[in-house]
């Protein structure tokens, strides 16, 4: 149903469950400041991630729709309240205790795209007006895909957050549990064929590998040869699900051609003639440059999204922001390797937004904010246990 906060403007066209369940839980956060302040996490992470949502109030002012702006703030702002109810939740569990909720996490991403593969009634794509002979519709079939975020990019972008910290998690702490659900997650990631991902795993590595610290710890021994046997793994899942999927043998052929890099390029070209019209101030938040139904979903460039949203100079600003979590981990490494491996999680996505419209998808928008709060719970956690002064 739809939701307005005046006649004419909605901030939601259609309000779902989890909708409902953050707003209750925004509320739970509000009737908390009767006897305790929020707690933010990291103070300065947090602030930081408010950046965005602050952005997009402000372009309210010049918006060319303001009906799509207040949508964006407010699914923004249920980003925010993601990433503090997760904090809020699993303050004062253990480590081990965490990692088992972001290990479940990514099986509850993957189980439904399994079943909708095996076209197990009730997890048939959730698109509304598309026929099942079209074109769209057949290719949540041919790559691993989700009923409920959409095709196979969406689901890709989420799972690369967990990847990282399941798989070094298991090789660290010895969990054969986290070992296995970052096995299966690389595996359906691969199984995506989502190009834009992989080749995002590749830059945020070359990027990791230039600012991390040169020191090893022992334990880190082998870790090497573990994430080979993840890429061999996903290539065989690739091989498996060519073999035994007739709708990706007969499409896998698009996927070796670059008539989508094509398409993004084109949409590149006219973003940045849009931008050339209003340089200073943009469009407003969430929307489509003088209502082109060419940039309906964006211009698949979360960077150039922001300064045709906000300008320039505010569009920097937020580019910048998002940039900034990546960074706040990192610097964090030589305390705790965790936050090294979080913050190559996070550059990852960051990888992903220079292909992916994903930051402006309105669910992926709010899972990359709960991401961020799973991560922080876990490193909290881990520098509790290990006595380690939290420098912010």
């Amino acid at each position: 149903m739809p939701v307005e906060i005046a006649e004419g403007v909605p901030i939601v066209n259609s309000l779902s469950i989890l909708d409902v369940l953050l707003i209750v839980g925004a509320l739970t956060l509000f009737l908390d400041l009767a006897y305790r302040p929020l707690d933010l996490g990291y103070p300065h992470l947090f602030w930081i991630l408010c950046i965005p949502l602050a952005a997009s109030l402000v372009s309210v002012v010049w918006s060319q729709d303001r009906s799509a702006t207040v949508r964006t703030a407010f699914i923004t702002a249920e980003g925010v309240v993601a990433y503090l109810l997760a904090v809020r939740e699993l303050d004062g569990l253990s480590p081990a205790r965490i990692v088992t909720f972001i290990r479940r996490y990514a099986y509850l991403l993957i189980i439904p795209g399994v079943l909708l593969l095996l076209h197990v009634p009730g997890f048939e794509p959730q698109v509304t007006g598309v026929k099942e002979s079209s074109g769209e519709y057949i290719s949540y079939f041919t790559r691993f895909s989700h009923p409920v975020l959409g095709r196979s990019n969406n689901l890709a972008t989420v799972l690369a957050f967990l990847a990282p910290i399941l798989l070094y998690w298991g090789h660290m702490y010895r969990d054969r549990r986290a070992t296995i659900a970052g096995f299966v997650t690389v595996l359906a990631i691969f199984a995506t064929l989502s190009r834009g991902t992989l080749v995002a795993f590749a830059l945020a590595g070359l990027v990791y590998a230039a600012v991390s610290p040169k020191n090893r710890d022992e334990r880190r021994s082998g870790f090497g040869s573990k994430i080979a046997s993840a890429v061999i793994l996903g290539a065989l899942a690739v091989v498996l699900l060519y073999t035994f999927n007739p709708a990706t043998r007969e499409f896998f052929h698009d996927r070796l051609t670059l008539a989508n890099v094509s398409g993004r390029s084109e949409l590149l070209s006219v973003g940045v003639e849009k931008f050339g019209e209003r340089p200073l101030l943009g469009y407003g938040a969430g929307v489509a440059p003088d209502g082109d139904p060419t940039l309906g979903e964006g211009v698949h460039n979360t960077y150039l999204q922001q300064v045709l949203s906000f300008g320039l100079t505010l569009g920097i600003v937020v580019g910048l922001a998002l940039c900034a979590t990546a960074i706040f981990f990192l610097a964090r490494q030589r305390g705790s390797p965790l936050a090294g491996v979080i913050g190559y999680a996070v550059l990852v996505q960051l990888a992903i937004f220079l292909f992916e419209a994903s930051f402006e998808g309105s669910v992926l928008r709010v899972l990359f904010y709960l991401s961020m709060g799973l991560s922080v719970a876990l490193l909290r956690a881990v520098e509790r246990e290990t006595a380690l002064p939290a420098h912010e």
